[in-house]
């Protein structure tokens, strides 16, 4: 694994941060692949419950790609296209991460870095972040479903203002345009998204897969077919619906999991 890409592991709860702070956390192409290679990863341990994404030091969050970087990374098209690999599957991974993850921001979330926390389920940003992806700048296009996280998560109009402005906005500005879930003040950061994670961690694992699927799915304007109504009631036979059932009846806390 990458030494930028550390994991924390506290109980049932990861915590994925990126480690270049002498870089405002900026990554390189191999950084990337660290980053979707830890996602992957952590996708196979069935005792995990939630992921939190976060960068070290108190500048950042990750200020996108390391731009020091671009004539070995992304001087032509050829390159272009091995890096867009690399970071889309970074993005998808977080974006389809088998478990919950959640943005943990401070500072600079810039470009790439960006990108990385709208694939996340939740943004909760303290009131230091910096919001802004400038690829005007240098001419880049950031691709279709990177364009599309920005819609979903704030609207035509937003995204629009976001990309061909191009400028850096704060965190109270970028939570009025729907782009965050909360801002919270920094001192309080860490403690509201370990609360945040472990209420996630305490629910259903099935439960919040079949909700982050219909999250997913009705982004799709295609109407719903048969099959797929009929597969909404598939959690009934579950072995976590009988065991909140079973606990709520007996006021106890469920034990669930995951099948």
């Amino acid at each position: 694994m990458s030494d930028t890409v550390q994991v924390e592991r506290r109980d049932d709860i990861a915590i994925v941060s990126l480690h270049r702070t002498e870089k405002r956390n900026a990554l390189r192409m191999e950084d990337w692949i660290a980053v979707g290679d830890t996602i992957d990863a952590l996708g196979e341990d069935d005792d995990l419950r939630c992921i939190i994404l976060r960068g070290a030091g108190d500048e950042a969050f990750c200020a996108g790609a390391d731009i020091t970087n671009f004539e070995a990374e992304r001087s032509d098209r050829k390159k272009v296209k091995a890096y867009e690999r690399a970071t889309d599957r970074a993005f998808l991974g977080v974006r389809n991460s088998r478990h919950p993850v959640i943005a943990m921001i401070h500072g600079f979330c810039i470009g790439g870095g960006f990108e990385l926390a709208l694939a996340a389920d939740l943004r909760i940003s303290g009131e230091s972040g910096r919001f802004g992806v400038p690829a005007k700048n240098i001419g880049l296009f950031l691709g279709y479903h990177l364009v599309q996280y920005l819609v979903d998560a704030g609207g035509r109009a937003v995204a629009a203002e976001i990309l061909l402005e191009g400028r850096a906005i704060s965190a109270e500005e970028a939570v009025a345009k729907n782009l965050l879930t909360r801002v919270v003040p920094d001192a309080e950061l860490e403690e509201d998204v370990m609360k945040a994670a472990r209420r996630i961690a305490d629910g259903a694992p099935l439960s919040h897969r079949y909700h982050r699927a219909a999250l997913a799915r009705l982004a799709d304007p295609r109407p719903l077919s048969r099959a797929e109504l009929e597969a909404q009631f598939d959690y009934a036979d579950s072995e976590d619906y009988m065991a909140g059932y079973n606990a709520f009846k007996a006021r106890e806390k469920p034990k669930f999991r995951g099948r």
